[in-house]
């Protein structure tokens, strides 16, 4: 597979998924999607929060360097299945940049289609065509579908602690 353009379709075997670069004409269905995914983490946030990360997110797609790249999954039927954000990480290898999947979401109406698989697929043919180094990401150790999926994309496990400071923690570090 490859991806020249970030607006090129990615097709699978039974199902096409248009998957390209988010734009501003995403914004509404991206806010819905993320209002979703947000209510699947537990962490459910106002529709208007929502618009506004949407929104935050589609104008940094005008940008390139080390702004976060999003791809979109589109169904044949036209509505939102997915979203992939892949923000930039340097210094990466040998002082290269990589991406690192920061969030992975189809949406619950599109699981087990294969939506993941080829967002995942297609991640990586923008991280070759964009130059970067590697492709990077965590999941949760408890999320076995998921796990099973990048093990047999061929994704190796690497041994690491992940690590989080939420504001609170970020409040108490600094004494206030």
């Amino acid at each position: 597979m490859t991806l020249r353009d970030a607006a090129q379709p990615v097709l699978l075997a039974e199902q096409p998924y248009s998957i390209r670069r988010l734009t501003a004409q995403d914004a509404a269905t991206l806010a819905t999607l993320w209002a979703e995914m947000q209510r699947h983490y537990g962490k459910p946030v106002t529709q208007d929060v929502a618009a506004g990360a949407a929104a935050q997110a589609c104008a940094a797609q005008q940008q390139d360097g080390f702004a976060p790249r999003i791809l979109v999954a589109h169904a044949a039927d036209g509505s939102l299945a997915g979203s992939i954000v892949l923000n930039v990480s340097f210094p990466a290898n040998e002082l290269s940049r990589s991406l690192y999947i920061r969030d992975l979401y189809v949406a619950a109406a599109m699981r087990r289609r294969g939506v993941a698989r080829a967002m995942l697929r297609a991640a990586a043919a923008l991280a070759l065509a964009q130059g970067f180094s590697a492709l990077d990401w965590t999941a949760e150790s408890g999320n076995a579908d998921a796990r099973s999926l990048y093990s047999s994309e061929g994704a190796r496990l690497l041994p690491r602690v992940y690590y989080r400071l939420d504001a609170a923690d970020l409040r108490h570090l600094v004494g206030s």
